[in-house]
């Protein structure tokens, strides 16, 4: 055994660090881990950079695509109406529709007429160009015929020239035309068109686009969406603002678009200081997007096209993994070479810190190694030799706290003699609780009893002001419920509740609501349950083994003390009751005169008896009716 040596003060330490903590940190963190997560941080972020500023250039770029191809839908549309409004049949029958009245016969034909000619405008070589064609009067938006026969007759607010140029060929978005798209979005294309007998601009040709030709161009707009095969990959999606509140898109495999209003949204903000750029924002989905935008001033609409970042850095991400591996294997590099080191630098040193580690650990608290040494490994010897210091010290502490528990079974043997030296049971049972609560720190002591009909079990005694208040209401739990007393004095056994939860509603807790764990025992004598001894903590996992024994060892004393005590109630009410019988015996020893009987024992049990009202009827033997007598 190597006998213990001078150690240097803690001063002397700090004056003497070697140079050893300092080559391991400066040669291996600086030159390997730290480049190396600085050149990997910086080689994301800016890729992320640059994939963004790409991003955003590609999604302007389709933005302004779209808008196109929203700019050559719209004109298609117009040229076509305004080759339609030049046809001499079409013209001659506008004309009619203009100048005659609706009931008459000629009107009709002329409807007719106008019918054919808007239907071979409305599809053209097997492409529908519109969902309907209609000629309109432009003073009141009346429709004089269409290809929608329901259309006729009734007036739309957007055909007025209010609404419309009626000497432009332009097209137009509305919201909610209660004629055409109540509650949607329609495109209204308008071609003036000359007829005899009516003015220009009175007579409009128009085109109008809704529904499933709105869903045809929104689902050509959308230039991420991807035909693999029969699959559809949508990535994105492209979709329309209407200002200044109104949300057009074409949901997922449907072939009419959805028109929401009331929603905002940040392009209609962006919109008003620029009409073309990028915003980033979180969608209704809750996906972080990337959007572009272009704004046509004079339909006050735009196009946004919205792709998820995490398409954008899709591949940016991947080198997350490569990064990290390469950070990894840094870091197995960096082990390689502190191992290295630690064996031509570091083992010699270690061999005496490592019997020291030994030999406390065969309890040896003696041994000490050499601490005089200018570096780090003299500190770590000299703090090993306090840790053994400190070690033999906590022994010692541990013999200490052997010797306080041995203290505490000693004061648990004087709390039971205490308990069952008193004779009156409420006494017995009120020392009880308290003794128990003083000596052993408990939050709540509590003693339930069996009634005489054993169905239930009685708060005879707790501690606490609660506790003593529903003792005095006569709190009482049934025998065999879920609660611990129930289930303590039904199956006649301990029970212990080591954590309880605020949730667990298969065991109750009786009485307190704020303890975390609970122990009840059972009162019994020879296999009789007398009742249970419920003791509580606010502390989880407070009762460990020998408490328990130490409190199952109290109740098994205190049910002996607590049948002594019925059993000498029982015995002095038996006492009382043979000297009540014999002072009546001894008065009416002397008297002859039944009546003079009958009142001394009236009298002598009500002495006897707690002075209640007594009365005594006999009946006379000689006679088949009571006694006739006085009544004593």
């Amino acid at each position: 055994m190597v006998s213990p040596v001078t150690h240097p003060q803690p001063t002397e330490l700090r004056e003497e660090r070697g140079s050893l903590i300092r080559r391991i940190p400066f040669l291996i963190l600086p030159l390997i881990l730290l480049p190396l997560i600085a050149l990997g941080v910086g080689a994301f972020l800016n890729s992320r950079n640059l994939m963004r500023d790409q991003a955003a250039s590609q999604m302007v770029s389709a933005a302004q695509a779209q808008v196109q191809v929203l700019q050559e839908w719209t004109d298609t549309s117009e040229q076509r109406l305004q080759l339609g409004s030049q046809r001499t049949t079409l013209r001659e029958a506008a004309s009619d529709l203009f100048r005659l009245p609706a009931s008459s016969s000629n009107y009709r034909a002329a409807q007719n007429s106008a019918r054919t000619e808007l239907e071979d405008l409305r599809v053209r070589q097997g492409q529908t160009l519109f969902s309907g064609v209609l000629l309109a009067r432009s003073s009141d938006g009346t429709v004089l015929a269409s290809t929608n026969p329901d259309w006729e007759g009734q007036a739309s607010p957007s055909l007025t020239i209010d609404a419309i140029d009626p000497l432009a060929l332009a097209t137009y978005p509305f919201y909610d035309d209660p004629l055409f798209a109540p509650d949607n979005l329609v495109l209204i294309s308008s071609a003036p068109l000359r007829a005899s007998g009516a003015q220009e601009g009175d007579l409009l040709l128009i085109g109008v686009n809704s529904d499933t030709r709105l869903g045809s161009l929104l689902e050509e707009m959308q230039v991420f969406w991807e035909q693999r095969g029969i699959y559809r990959v949508e990535r994105g999606r492209t979709f329309v603002l209407l200002a200044p509140d109104v949300f057009i898109e074409l949901p997922r495999y449907a072939t009419e678009p959805e028109v929401v209003s009331g929603q905002s949204h940040p392009v209609f903000t962006s919109a008003v200081d620029t009409p073309s750029g990028t915003v980033e924002y979180t969608n209704k989905e809750n996906d972080l997007v990337f959007a572009a935008y272009e704004w046509i001033p004079d339909w006050d609409l735009g196009i946004v096209t919205e792709l998820p970042q995490s398409d954008i850095f899709a591949e940016v991400n991947a080198l997350a993994p490569f990064t990290i591996a390469m950070i990894v294997g840094a870091a197995i590099f960096s082990v390689v070479v502190v191992g290295f080191v630690a064996n031509r630098f570091l083992l010699r040193p270690l061999l005496n810190l490592t019997e020291l580690a030994e030999r406390l650990s065969r309890g040896d608290w003696s041994f000490r190694v050499p601490s005089d040494r200018d570096d780090e490994f003299g500190a770590l010897a000299y703090s090993l030799n306090s840790m053994a210091d400190e070690l033999n010290s906590l022994y010692q502490s541990l013999e200490d706290r052997v010797e306080e528990r041995t203290r505490q079974v000693r004061t648990a043997g004087e709390v039971a003699r205490a308990v069952i030296s008193i004779a009156s049971l409420d006494d017995l049972l009120r020392r009880a609780v308290d003794l128990i609560q003083q000596q052993f720190n408990y939050d709540y002591v509590s003693i339930f009893l069996i009634e005489e009909d054993g169905d239930f079990a009685a708060l005879h005694e707790a501690t606490g002001e609660i506790g003593k208040a529903l003792a005095a209401e006569g709190y009482i739990v049934p025998v065999g419920s879920a609660s611990i007393i129930g289930w303590v004095t039904s199956n006649n056994q301990m029970r212990l509740v080591t954590d309880i939860q605020a949730d667990d509603t298969k065991l109750r807790r009786d009485l307190m609501t704020d303890m975390r764990s609970e122990l009840a025992v059972p009162l019994q004598t020879s296999g009789r349950v007398l009742g249970a001894m419920n003791v509580q903590s606010s502390n989880s996992d407070e009762f460990r083994p020998q408490d328990v024994e130490m409190l199952q060892t109290l109740a098994d004393q205190l049910s002996a003390a607590i049948l002594n005590a019925r059993l000498a109630k029982i015995s002095a009410i038996a006492a009382d009751r043979a000297r009540l019988v014999s002072e009546i015996t001894t008065e009416l020893s002397g008297s002859l005169e039944i009546e003079d009987v009958l009142e001394k024992a009236a009298r002598a049990l009500q002495r006897g008896l707690g002075n209640p009202e007594v009365i005594i009827k006999i009946h006379d033997q000689e006679t088949t009716g009571p006694y006739t007598g006085p009544e004593i």
